[in-house]
C-alpha cells in the first residue's frame, strides 16, 4: 500500500477514534466520580447533623432526637438509611424497618466508603465514620439509594454517546472531503501525465501543482525539454552524418569503374559489394536511431489522415505494376504513438508489401483496447522455414532475402522498442504474405 492518501486516511481515522474514545472515557468517569463526590459530601452533612442528635438519657445509655432527623429518614424504605452503634447499643433508622446494614466497628476520625445491596435490593452507596461524643465512641453508617443517581448517568452517558459518535462521523466525512480536496491537484497532475504519454499534450501545468510538488513538476518539464531536445538532435546529428558519408561512398562507388582498376576486376567487385553493404548499414542505423520508442509521445499519429496520404505516395510509386491497397480502420482515429515511428513502422511494411505483391494489398487497423495492425500481400509470401527464421528473436531480416530485408529489420527493431508482438504468416484471403503488428 503505497497511497500516500490512504496511509493519511488510516492514520486520521485511528486518531480520531482513539482521540473520541478517551474523551468519552474520561468525561463518564469525572461524571461518576464527581456524582459520587456529591452524594458523599451530602451524606457526610448527614452524619453530622444526625450525631449532633445524639444525647445520653438518665440511664446513660445513647438515644436520639427524632425531632432534628431529616424527615426522610422516617419514612420506611425511603431510600436514605442510618445505623449508629454504640457500645451494646444499635439505633436504626425508621426508613430501615426491621432491616439491618452491615457495617464495621471504626475508631475516632476512621471513616470508609462502602456499597452494597439495601433493603429493597437496591445499590446504596455508605459512609461509615467514627466519633466520639460524651465520652462514647460511635459508629455513624448514612446510606443512599444510588439507583436514580445511576439511571441519570446512564441517561447522559447513552445522549454524550450519540453525540460523540456523531461528531466521529461527521469529522470523518470532513476528512475524506479534505483529503480528496488537497489530493486533487496531483490527480490533475495524474492526468496530465497521461495526456503526455498519449501526445496530447507537451508540458505539465505548473500552475496547477501544489508547493509541495511545484519542483518536482518542474523538473519533470525540464526533463522533458531534455529528452524532446536530444532526440531532435539525435536524428538531426544522424541525418548530417549520413548526408556526410554519402558523398565519400558514392565517389568510392565511381572509382571502381576508373579505368586504372580495369585490370583489377575482383577489386572492383568487392568495392562494390562492400559499398553497398555500408549504404544499406547506415540506412537501417539511421531509421533505428530516429525512433523515439515507448515513452511520452511527441506527437500523436493521425491514422486516418496519414495511412490515406502514405497509401497515396506509395500508389504513385509502384504504378507500373497498378498496385491497389485498401484500408480499413476500426476504433479510434488517434494513436498514442509517436508519428515519426508509426510513419517508418507502416512505411517499411507497405512498401515490402507493395514489392512483392502482384496487384493488391490491404491493411487493417484496429485501435481499441489495443493496437493491431494487419498487413497482407497477394505475392508469393515467404515458405514456412524462412517465417521460423525471420519471426525469431534476434534475427535481423537483411539476412534473409532481398524483399523481405531492411525493411523487416526496422520493423522487428522498432516492435522491440515498443514491447509488442509480430507474427507472419501466410494471407488466406490474398495468397501472399500476412504480417500482423500487436503493439
Amino acid at each position: 500500500m503505497n497511497s500516500i492518501q490512504i496511509k493519511l486516511s488510516i492514520g486520521l481515522f485511528v486518531s480520531l477514534v482513539l482521540v473520541f474514545a478517551y474523551l468519552w472515557q474520561t468525561t463518564n468517569n469525572s461524571i461518576r466520580s464527581l456524582s459520587e463526590e456529591y452524594m458523599v459530601e451530602h451524606l457526610k452533612h448527614d452524619a453530622e447533623g444526625i450525631l449532633n442528635a445524639l444525647k445520653i438519657d438518665g440511664s446513660g445509655e445513647p438515644s436520639l432526637n427524632l425531632e432534628q432527623i431529616e424527615p426522610v429518614y422516617l419514612r420506611p424504605f425511603s431510600g436514605q438509611y442510618y445505623q449508629i452503634k454504640a457500645k451494646n447499643t444499635l439505633i436504626r433508622s425508621r426508613s430501615l424497618w426491621d432491616q439491618e446494614l452491615s457495617m464495621p466497628d471504626l475508631t475516632v476520625g476512621e471513616q470508609q466508603l462502602l456499597t452494597m445491596t439495601g433493603p429493597k435490593k437496591q445499590p446504596l452507596l455508605i459512609v461509615v465514620s467514627g466519633f466520639y461524643k460524651q465520652g462514647i465512641t460511635y459508629t455513624i453508617a448514612v446510606a443512599e439509594d444510588i439507583s436514580p443517581t445511576l439511571a441519570s448517568q446512564h441517561a447522559f452517558q447513552s445522549s454524550y454517546s450519540y453525540t460523540v459518535g456523531g461528531l466521529l462521523v461527521f469529522l470523518l466525512v470532513c476528512q475524506v472531503l479534505i483529503l480528496r480536496i488537497s489530493f486533487n491537484p496531483l490527480k490533475q497532475i495524474q492526468r496530465q501525465i497521461t495526456k503526455l504519454r498519449q501526445g496530447e499534450q507537451q508540458q505539465i501545468d505548473v500552475q496547477q501543482a501544489p508547493d509541495e510538488v511545484l519542483e518536482l513538476v518542474s523538473e519533470i518539464n525540464h526533463l522533458l525539454r531534455v529528452i524532446e531536445n536530444r532526440l531532435e538532435r539525435s536524428r538531426n546529428a544522424l541525418g548530417d552524418l549520413a548526408h556526410a558519408l554519402k558523398i565519400p561512398l558514392t565517389v568510392i562507388q565511381q572509382l571502381t569503374h576508373n579505368t586504372a582498376l580495369k585490370d583489377q576486376p575482383e577489386m572492383c567487385k568487392a568495392l562494390q559489394k562492400q559499398t553497398t553493404n555500408m549504404q544499406r548499414i547506415m540506412q537501417r542505423v539511421l531509421k533505428q536511431a530516429r525512433f523515439s520508442g515507448d515513452g511520452v509521445v511527441i506527437s500523436k499519429f493521425n491514422a486516418q489522415e496519414e495511412i490515406s496520404e502514405l497509401i497515396d505516395i506509395l500508389e504513385v510509386m509502384h504504378q507500373e505494376k497498378g498496385i491497389s491497397i485498401q484500408f480499413t480502420l476500426t476504433g479510434q482515429d488517434m494513436i498514442a504513438i509517436d508519428r515519426e515511428d508509426m510513419l517508418e513502422l507502416l512505411g517499411n511494411l507497405l512498401d515490402n508489401a507493395c514489392k512483392w505483391a502482384k496487384s493488391q494489398v490491404t491493411i487493417f487497423i484496429n485501435n481499441s483496447q489495443q493496437l493491431r495492425i494487419v498487413i497482407e500481400d497477394d505475392g508469393p509470401g515467404i515458405p514456412d522455414e524462412n517465417i521460423a527464421i525471420l519471426t525469431r528473436r534476434g534475427t535481423r531480416g537483411d539476412e534473409m532475402s532481398e524483399g523481405h530485408g531492411l525493411g523487416l529489420s526496422i520493423v522487428q527493431y522498432m516492435i522491440e522498442q515498443y514491447k509488442g508482438q509480430l507474427k507472419l504468416n501466410h494471407s488466406s484471403q490474398l495468397g501472399g504474405l500476412l504480417v500482423e503488428v500487436i503493439l
